[in-house]
């Protein structure tokens, strides 16, 4: 009984304590409260919400676990589990609490809201559309819930949808700085510029010293095909805040758009720092405190022990392996970093080099190695700084640097060995940000299909999300226009590379959009026709000289007069084709 009203005292000089918000003073008497008593309920709870106003996250979070064992739980205990494991940057764990307190109240209007910021710091982009949805439904006429789901549908590429709601919103607030901006992104992404000009044109008024409408203005410029007005602009922005990563970037790219590339190396490692900012494991923050980064400057020597460092996709690699043996005789200590599904297709091609593997998902990258052995890093995209300054440092000739499996090679062929006609591998579609203006539809390639001699194989890859959208495609174009195009089913053409790369091999001509597979082809050396759009979309990377990529020799490079659709650009490849093949 001593015992008991011992605690009761302890609890009753607490809680005065707490009325008269001496925080600091409860705090250690509710200490000695659970040191009596572990399972306390009052001592975890409150001990839990003072830990939290004084920061103390971890010590706040190991106390909320600890009550919600011992007492039935609230919707209260999982805001303050959230709260705080947000404020250690834990959004897995945050959205997790979010969820708990779904289950305790299907209905309550604000977690929605916030289950979905904190799906979007985790980039689980299809979660946060479920939750801003769910926000809308509950509150359908509140400016933040309608701009919530048109800016997750602008973020998810669903730019004429989001249109709809995020200029709804601004209606209800004209003057939404932010919800200008993504409609002036949405109307870029589907080409009306003019109408994305006047939305920066605008903000332009409203935000006389930010730099972004300026930069936004200059974009749709160069996507227009103009180059010395956005040159000019940027060049302004960059007087004015000389270390914007972002023009500094599109500064590069249009340098390089150009073909000025000894200009263009000085500005393009600032899409690393730009990366930074949005990457959520902030590995380059980490890799600069072990190694020296080569970002920014110029600065590898001939005797260091440098790691070539993954920054871009699949078919950015591709590219810049192009450049690996020029750079490997002016730095013979080279090791590389590529994306698991390249190594073993690397190692067959460049045998004399240590590649490693990595495995990368939307939250954390994986790596089986030490960085600190290394005395630099650079990144794929940079080898160019090095190794392509002018025109004359591109190759000519149509080799190719990539070696495929033989073995699958032979596979292959022994499957079509009875057919007489030449294969043409198809690709069409793309899944990249820009991937909307890349993208052709099947039944638009028609000029290409009525070829005749020509034995058609599917090489299309999907992602995971959009299964069988290319099974759907050509069975349409079956039955419409009655021409079948194959598809060899032993290689997963996403997953696979190394089979990709044997099927692509396998091919006598190839006709793709700018994708992996337009990568793979260059990199053999394969006969390639490329379509590429008018300007939006088309990268960096794709110049060329007279028809033909400056990167690639082997492909033979097609792009729209307009941004007005693909035009007669399918025709101009059957012509091509058949002056080619003689057919």
């Amino acid at each position: 009984m001593t015992r008991k009203n011992n605690l009761e005292e302890l609890l009753n000089q607490a809680q005065a304590l707490i009325k008269t918000k001496n925080f600091d003073k409860a705090l250690p008497i509710y200490e000695v409260i659970l040191e009596k008593d572990s399972h306390h309920p009052k001592a975890l709870a409150h001990l839990a919400i003072i830990y939290l106003m004084k920061e103390r996250y971890i010590d706040a979070i190991n106390m909320l676990h600890r009550s919600l064992k011992v007492t039935l739980p609230i919707i209260g205990d999982y805001h303050n589990l959230a709260t705080a494991y947000n404020a250690l940057k834990d959004y897995k764990n945050a959205i997790k609490a979010y969820e708990e307190i779904v289950k305790l109240d299907s209905n309550n209007l604000e977690i929605y809201k916030l289950l979905g910021d904190a799906q979007m710091k985790v980039v689980d982009y299809e979660g946060a559309i479920n939750s801003y949805k769910k926000a809308l439904e509950r509150e359908p006429e509140k400016f933040q819930s309608i701009y919530d789901y048109g800016m997750i549908l602008a973020q998810c590429l669903h730019h004429e949808e989001a249109l709809k709601y995020l200029r709804t919103a601004l209606k209800l607030e004209p003057d939404h700085l932010e919800c200008m901006y993504l409609i002036g992104e949405c109307l870029s992404s589907i080409c009306n510029y003019e109408a994305a000009k006047i939305i920066y044109q605008k903000m332009m008024v409203l935000m006389p010293d930010a730099v972004g409408p300026h930069m936004c203005f200059a974009s749709c410029l160069a996507f227009e095909g103009k180059y010395d007005e956005p040159l000019k602009i940027l060049k302004n922005i960059l007087i004015k805040k000389p270390n914007s990563h972002a023009a500094r970037n599109n500064l590069g790219f249009l340098y390089m758009a150009n073909k000025n590339f000894k200009e263009a190396w000085k500005y393009m490692d600032s899409r690393i720092l730009i990366k930074n900012e949005l990457d959520v494991t902030k590995r380059y923050e980490k890799l600069k405190n072990v190694i020296d980064l080569d970002v920014n400057k110029k600065e590898l020597k001939k005797d260091e022990k440098i790691i070539i460092l993954l920054d871009d996709g699949i078919g950015d690699v591709i590219l810049a392996l192009s450049m690996l043996k020029e750079f490997h005789k002016k730095f013979k200590n080279i090791s590389a970093e590529v994306n698991y599904r390249l190594v073993d297709l690397c190692r067959r091609s460049f045998p004399d080099i240590q590649f490693y593997a990595i495995h990368e998902n939307k939250h954390e990258l994986n790596i089986d190695y030490d960085p600190s052995l290394f005395d630099k890093g650079i990144y794929w995209g940079s080898l160019g700084k090095y190794i392509r300054q002018e025109i004359v440092d591109f190759p000519k000739k149509e080799i190719g640097y990539l070696i495929p499996d033989l073995n699958k090679i032979n596979t292959i062929k022994n499957k079509f060995k009875k057919r007489k006609s030449l294969i043409c591998g198809i690709s069409w579609k793309s899944s990249a940000q820009e991937g909307r203006h890349k993208t052709a539809l099947l039944q638009d390639l028609l000029p290409i299909f009525e070829i005749k001699d020509l034995h058609f194989l599917d090489l299309q890859y999907e992602f995971k999300n959009n299964e069988g959208q290319t099974a759907i495609e050509k069975e349409k174009l079956l039955k419409k226009s009655d021409i079948k195009i194959d598809n060899y089913e032993d290689i997963d053409k996403f997953s696979d590379i190394d089979g990709l790369t044997a099927l692509i091999s396998s091919c006598d001509i190839i006709v793709t959009c700018s994708n992996v597979t337009a990568h793979i082809a260059g990199a053999l050396g394969k006969k390639t026709f490329l379509f590429v759009p008018f300007q939006r979309g088309k990268l960096w990377y794709w110049l060329e000289e007279q028809g033909v990529s400056i990167w690639y020799p082997s492909i033979r490079m097609f792009t729209p007069e307009s941004s007005n659709g693909w035009g007669k650009i399918f025709e101009k490849i059957a012509k091509k084709i058949k002056q080619e093949l003689k057919l």
